[in-house]
């Protein structure tokens, strides 16, 4: 399911775009490009996405925003924008009105996200909402009153997006989770199962999936199959093994399943990745 929705210049001030997308599988490259004179903020929901920005990579998983400043240039790395929920607002931030702030507060808050002290940080929890408020109240025939809301809606997102990255809040990996992909790491080669992972690591289903979708974004099939995925990348770049015995060395029941399973977490086939 491609679910995407992008409201260009919805008529709020300074507002350039505001947007989201529903994944269920691999899109296209995200290429290069900046946004003169704006601040654009991306609140991932659920899911995994990489982002470039000058020499660095960053890898967000669910629960993380992302900022850019202007005219800064970024790109996705040259990984396909992944399959999950990601939000997206740019805002100029230069010589204009925003969000019928008065001019102090304007002034205010422009500063303060120009002066926002990192790029990748955890969101904080009513992000989504505010979001959510914001397209529903612009999306169809809005009234005045209802672009009233959605700009009150995404001030307090902006504010938000602020203070959590003042906070920088750091994300601790549990115990649990850290031996959950260790113990993936040393059965690449293997057929693993959640329940297995859930046995060797001594947590009951539920507790596995909740632990690995507040901490990493993704439940732990999820996880397993990238992290699979993710080493047939190196192995297809740096050795020539065939492409049938990379899939078996993976625990892939075939060859099809894993084609199948790479070009939907990469949007390009094995033999593809290779040549190129």
């Amino acid at each position: 399911m491609a679910d995407r929705l992008e409201l260009q210049d919805p008529g709020l001030p300074g507002v350039i775009a505001l947007g989201r997308y529903r994944y269920s599988y691999a899109h296209d490259v995200l290429g290069a490009h900046s946004h003169p004179g704006c601040v654009e903020v991306c609140y991932l929901a659920r899911g995994r996405q990489r982002y470039r920005l000058g020499d660095r990579v960053y890898q967000l998983s669910g629960g993380d925003q992302f900022v850019t400043l202007p005219d800064e240039q970024h790109d996705s790395a040259g990984e396909p924008e992944d399959k999950g929920v990601l939000y997206w607002l740019i805002v100029r931030v230069r010589d204009s009105p925003l969000l019928y702030l008065d001019s102090t507060r304007r002034r205010q808050l422009t500063q303060a996200l120009l002066g926002i002290p990192t790029r990748q940080f955890r969101a904080h929890p009513e992000a989504g909402f505010l979001l959510d408020d914001a397209i529903a109240q612009l999306s169809g025939q809005s009234t005045e009153l209802a672009r009233l809301q959605a700009a009150m809606s995404l001030a307090q997102f902006l504010v938000r997006t602020v203070t959590a990255s003042a906070a920088d809040q750091a994300r601790p990996v549990s115990a649990v989770v850290d031996r959950s992909r260790q113990y993936v790491a040393e059965h690449l080669g293997e057929t693993i199962t959640v329940p297995m992972l859930s046995r060797a690591v001594g947590l009951s289903l539920a507790r596995l999936h909740a632990q690995f979708r507040q901490e990493l974004g993704l439940p732990p099939g999820e996880f397993i199959l990238r992290s699979k995925i993710e080493h047939a990348r190196t192995l297809l770049s740096e050795t020539d093994l065939p492409i049938t015995e990379i899939a078996h060395s993976l625990g892939f029941a075939s060859t099809q399943y894993f084609a199948t399973a790479f070009k939907r977490l990469t949007r390009t086939t094995p033999t593809a990745y290779r040549r190129g």
